[in-house]
């Protein structure tokens, strides 16, 4: 009976509020309830392989996500004029990796993230990416 009482009185408390402040509380609960029954964000799976990739060819990147951003930075560095692999490997090596892993990873930045590039690779349109190691017949 207490329980009930004690509802009562909140409801009555609620009722007796000024209309601002029942709005206030009304979409608090709103966005609560919201932000409970959200579905999960979902990763990218180009993201998820690059992370992946990075971890097998044992590449120490740091944060995940900063990683990601650096990957994805390096197609529109080959995009721009003159833009080449030389300096997408400059600008990933300035963030603390040796020049032999910027390589590594600026190469499996484009093998995820540049499919455009990887297209020009297979159709033999090798502008600015003579320098990629491992790849024959460079």
């Amino acid at each position: 009976m207490k329980a009930l009482a004690r509802t009562r009185h909140w409801i009555w408390l609620f009722r007796h509020q000024p209309l601002t402040i029942r709005l206030l509380a009304t979409a608090a609960g709103v966005l609560t309830a919201a932000a409970a029954f959200a579905a999960p964000a979902e990763a990218d799976p180009a993201d998820d392989n690059f992370i992946d990739a990075l971890n097998h060819a044992g590449i120490e990147f740091g944060e995940p996500g900063n990683a990601m951003a650096v990957g994805q930075s390096i197609c529109p560095m080959l995009a721009q004029p003159g833009g080449n692999f030389a300096a997408a490997v400059a600008g990933v090596s300035h963030r603390g990796l040796s020049p032999q892993m910027a390589k590594m990873f600026a190469t499996i930045a484009i093998q995820m993230y540049c499919p455009q590039e990887m297209a020009n690779i297979a159709s033999g349109n090798l502008h600015g990416l003579t320098q990629i190691p491992g790849v024959p017949g460079l």
